[in-house]
């Protein structure tokens, strides 16, 4: 699928936009890529010794200005993030990957660990250096075993050419990874839980303040970014502030990646300039919907649901654009509902995710979305609801929202109130005849 990936985003967006040209995904596909000679071929490490060449503090500003937004999928300034780290007192620190890769809908984290894994390690490398830490730890999916081993292999070769461990790329800087297996929890994906989780506690969320650069990994200074974030440092550094900037949008700069599934003709990974439509992810890229469709949700399930007309295809990809809308972007896993799936069913499959993967320690979260939530999606689709329980799911979500410890009640939240705003009528005929309006059927054998 890689390759063919490759080819589409390279025909549809020099069309687009002459500045862009696929980075990050260059070399997913390509076979014996994720190799350390493959990747020195490719002039791999060089931003690293760059990076080593300068300030720690210079490298901060480099990608304070490059304007690099996290993207994990809250979209927080990287080099804002970075200067949040107190100075050095001799002590132990941390930078951490979030490769948990678990919202639904999103997969472009796998395909830059399996295919391209030194472009991760050189971005920890350089992260490292910029916040002054000589340890980095990756948390990796517990379901990503190929990924997991891939960057094993690539950890091993970089400590045997002297590219991790001391003295690394022969500078007097130390630097070495921890490769950290999860065991498949979607909480895991909430820094703090991932961290509780990578000390061998139970993967609860901590309360913040404090924050993990002020008490992180063993209660020492921690900073955390996704892999495409730490990815996208390499080659912010190896080609400047001003190329990177160059893409995107004056909210949202540089390059991203649409991950696009559902009812589309050609589901797939494809790396954007931010700013590209979703019209233009969805139609050109992905092929279009293989049917008449009804709405798509525009960054993972846990981002609400848009309409599928023209106001809101034609919505640019970036923060500023989705937050007006009343959603967010996400991880950029774009899901496209068609017509014909009762909107009842889709969101059950949302809630009864969220209600497994709920960690349980805050009690709006392990009563509603863990218990109650399902219950009563499982009560509408037995055909025994009334219109008085879509009324009572309204106002749970409505009192979920903002109530715990961690985004996970809001995640589960927010689909089921705009599926309210959108679809209610679906949700009150279901209501009253006991029946969808749309009958199950394989919607994806297109």
């Amino acid at each position: 699928m890689s390759g063919a990936v490759t080819d589409t985003v390279d025909r549809i967006t020099s069309r687009r936009d002459p500045r862009f040209e696929v980075t990050l995904y260059a070399y997913v596909g390509v076979e014996g890529a994720h190799t350390l000679d493959a990747y020195l071929e490719r002039g791999g490490y060089d931003a690293a010794r760059r990076a080593l060449a300068m300030e720690p503090g210079e490298v901060v500003d480099l990608v304070k200005a490059s304007g690099l937004r996290g993207r994990g999928g809250a979209g927080f300034p990287a080099g804002v993030k970075w200067s949040f780290m107190p100075p050095p007192d001799g002590r132990d620190r941390y930078v951490v990957c979030n490769a948990d890769e678990s919202e639904p809908g999103s997969c472009k984290d796998r395909y830059l660990m399996e295919d391209d894994p030194h472009q991760l390690i050189e971005g920890m490398m350089i992260a490292g250096h910029a916040i002054q830490a000589t340890t980095g730890v990756i948390y990796v999916r517990g379901e990503y075993h190929h990924a997991y081993e891939r960057l094993r292999a690539a950890m091993e070769e970089a400590r045997a050419r002297g590219i991790l461990g001391r003295g690394v790329l022969g500078t007097d800087v130390d630097f070495d990874l921890i490769l950290h297996r999860g065991a498949g929890a979607y909480i895991c994906g909430e820094e703090t839980a991932l961290m509780n989780s990578f000390e061998g506690l139970r993967a609860n969320p901590r309360l913040k303040p404090p924050f993990p650069a002020q008490a992180g990994v063993y209660g020492r200074p921690t900073t955390i970014n996704n892999v495409t974030t730490l990815a996208s440092v390499v080659h912010v550094v190896a080609k400047g502030a001003d190329w990177f900037a160059a893409m995107g949008t004056d909210d949202s700069k540089g390059i991203h990646h649409a991950q696009v599934s559902g009812a589309v003709a050609r589901p797939g990974v494809f790396e954007v300039p931010l700013g590209i439509t979703y019209r233009e992810i969805i139609h050109d890229l992905a092929g279009g919907p293989v049917g008449p469709a009804k709405a798509f949700i525009p960054g993972g399930t846990s981002c609400p649901l848009l309409p599928f007309d023209d106001a809101h295809l034609d919505l640019p990809m970036e923060y500023a654009a989705m937050a007006n809308a009343g959603t967010m972007m996400g991880t950029g896993g774009v899901i496209v509902i068609p017509q014909d799936q009762c909107i009842v069913d889709a969101m059950y499959n949302v809630v009864r995710f969220y209600a497994h993967e709920s960690c349980g320690k805050c009690t709006p979260c392990r009563e509603g979305v863990a218990t109650w939530l399902p219950k009563m999606y499982q009560k509408l689709l037995a055909g025994l609801g009334t219109p008085e329980d879509v009324d009572l799911i309204e106002d749970m979500v409505k009192n979920l929202r903002g109530t715990a410890f961690c985004p996970l009640a809001d995640a589960a939240a927010w689909p089921v109130q705009k599926s309210l705003e959108l679809f209610r009528d679906e949700y009150e005929y279901l209501a009253h005849h006991g029946t969808p309006m749309y009958p199950a059927k394989d919607r994806w054998s297109a």
